[in-house]
């Protein structure tokens, strides 16, 4: 009977502590609500807005779509992208630090480029990257930006748990006895059934638990797409999917099966 009131009162223990840690997050919640609701109505970069929906590779696909509109780039028939005359021309360097990046990068090769391998050119990103990072300080984020602490102290507090069942476990079927051998089987069983039930238990957790949401990526995703992009006509948007779709064209094999001497 003691047992039996002591498992209980363990437990309600345990229920206690994820009750106070879902009051938590239901506090840090509402402030995150109220947070992201100030942003409501303020001016979001545009570049910033759809980096933030679509990672650092959308603002350079948002920065192409402009200078598509401005006749900067071309993009040509396999989706590769080439700098124009205009686009030559410094003097027509786009004022925005997103799409100079994207044309200072287009800039320095002799031909032309695959748009979406930008985001691997290293001279680019650091044209880029300074101007986004110094948005994202400027405004709320969330889950890309930070860890959820409660979900890990939620983690942390069921692998506590799945200790104690465990030690239970153990405990009820007579595991641990006066013999060294019998105590050094008990105490591995006991280690491996504290894993199963850690596993078990983080499994849930992770499935239960709701995550802290990114509101203002939210937030970015309401806005209107960018300006650039939604003023792009039906072809131009294709041969930008196409430029941002671009892959090599796999070399020929050297050795086809019906060649002599393939063998």
């Amino acid at each position: 009977m003691i047992q039996v009131n002591l498992a209980l009162a363990v437990l309600a223990a345990f229920g206690v502590v994820y009750a106070v840690l879902g009051v938590l997050w239901w506090i840090r919640d509402r402030a995150d609500r109220a947070v992201v609701a100030r942003v409501d109505g303020a001016d979001v970069d545009p570049y910033h807005a759809v980096a933030t929906v679509d990672g650092y590779q959308g603002a350079d696909r948002a920065a192409a779509a402009e200078m598509l509109l401005t006749d900067l780039i071309r993009i040509e028939e396999d989706g590769q992208v080439a700098v124009t005359d205009q686009g030559a021309d410094t003097a027509r360097t786009p004022e925005h630090p997103v799409p100079a990046a994207v044309l200072a990068t287009l800039r320095g090769h002799a031909g032309p480029w695959p748009l979406n391998w930008l985001y691997v050119d290293a001279e680019h990103c650091r044209r880029r990257d300074p101007f986004l990072r110094a948005e994202d300080a400027r405004w709320p984020r969330w889950s890309g930006h930070a860890e959820d602490r409660l979900q890990i102290a939620a983690i942390l507090v069921a692998v506590l748990l799945a200790g104690w069942l465990a030690a239970q476990l153990m405990y009820a079927t007579g595991a641990f006895s006066a013999n060294a051998a019998e105590i050094l089987v008990g105490v591995i069983a006991g280690l491996l059934t504290w894993g199963v039930f850690a596993l078990v238990l983080h499994v849930v957790v992770m499935i239960v638990w709701p995550e802290r949401r990114d509101r203002f990526a939210e937030y970015c995703r309401g806005l209107l797409p960018h300006p650039a992009e939604a003023a792009l006509d039906a072809a131009r948007r294709e041969r930008l999917g196409r430029a941002m779709a671009y892959r090599r064209p796999s070399e020929p094999d050297r050795w086809p099966l019906d060649t002599p001497g393939a063998f």
